[in-house]
């Protein structure tokens, strides 16, 4: 009797050690968005989240800090290529200073529809974007999603013609393409963190700024601003990164599930923002947004078109654009 009660009690610890052991192996990834808490990256970054831990069985497990809790968006991917993160949704645009061609996917009027787009990143333009910057940091892309087209949003009433931009000060995020966008289109770009934004227009720091209207609602930016023109001048995608020397130090099972995880993501949050971006613009309607059309897209086109050459100097940039313009 007294022999087997050891033997139970042997076990029972061998038991709990090995159940020890598995949860202090269960790798952590701590993942960085800027957005608000139930808008669409932090949705995302949920079913990410879902996805990942679902597929490894616990081996994997996603903790998401949401609303720039960690880092606003620019300092976020910095300390996501420093090591300091594990993952971001970053604004795809942004992680230019690593890897100044990717600024090309955001050149306006660029893109002529979201299907375009959509075939783009799944084909040579994302392999191409996706293998230029883990190049040149330790930034690693697993996946890219529409967040949709950008319209110009106003304090007051709909500024609806280039010649109306002249002397506007206009909120730009935090990167020299909308700064000199701005500043083509002869308005005053002041530079303002997206998690600053709703301040920063409640109180006047800027006549208005350029989003996708699922930006605006869930920035909740209907309650401040008035009026929106669909000028549809950019196309906003998001990347989910990781750290490059922290997807390496996964086994190539996990690396593999972690890299379908987002793939799928990607795909679901794709669909999600088509679907409620229109719902947001019925939303901002219902404040009272005042939603007209420009006078003439062509003009705006034209005004901004000299960043095309701007921005397409060096070879990779100009490979970029041709990738991109074949798809259109």
């Amino acid at each position: 009797m007294r022999v087997h009660r050891r033997a139970v009690i042997a076990a029972v610890a061998l038991s709990w050690a090995a159940g020890f052991s598995t949860a202090e192996a269960a790798v952590r990834l701590r993942l960085s968005h800027h957005h608000a808490v139930g808008g669409h990256l932090d949705q995302t970054a949920r079913k990410f989240k879902e996805l990942v831990e679902t597929s490894t069985k616990g081996e994997v497990t996603v903790q998401i800090f949401p609303a720039g809790q960690l880092a606003q968006e620019r300092e976020g991917i910095d300390q996501l290529d420093q090591g300091v993160l594990d993952m971001t949704i970053t604004s795809v645009a942004l992680i230019d200073k690593h890897w100044k061609p990717i600024q090309v996917t955001s050149l306006p009027f660029v893109w002529k529809s979201w299907d375009a787009a959509d075939r783009a990143v799944d084909g040579e333009v994302g392999k191409f974007i996706t293998e230029g910057v883990a190049r040149n940091s330790s930034v690693q892309i697993l996946g890219i999603i529409g967040g949709g087209f950008r319209d110009m949003i106003f304090r007051g009433d709909p500024v609806t013609s280039v010649e109306g931009m002249s002397g506007l000060r206009m909120r730009s995020p935090e990167a020299h393409l909308w700064i000199r966008m701005f500043e083509l289109l002869k308005a005053r770009p002041t530079p303002v963190t997206w998690g600053e934004i709703y301040t920063a227009m409640m109180t006047g720091v800027a006549a208005g700024l350029e989003a996708p209207p699922l930006s605006v609602t869930d920035a909740k930016l209907h309650e401040v601003m008035k009026s929106a023109v669909l000028t549809q001048h950019m196309f906003l995608t998001y990347a989910i990164n990781i750290n490059k020397r922290k997807f390496q130090s996964l086994s190539p099972e996990l690396q593999k599930a972690v890299a379908e995880a987002a793939r799928q993501t990607a795909s679901w949050s794709n669909q999600y923002a088509k679907d409620a971006n229109e719902k947001a613009y019925e939303q901002m309607r219902r404040a009272g947004v005042k939603i007209v059309e420009p006078q003439d897209r062509n003009a705006w086109a034209a005004a901004m078109r000299p960043l095309w050459d701007e921005m397409a100097k060096d070879p990779e940039s100009q490979r970029l654009l041709a990738l991109i313009t074949a798809v259109q």
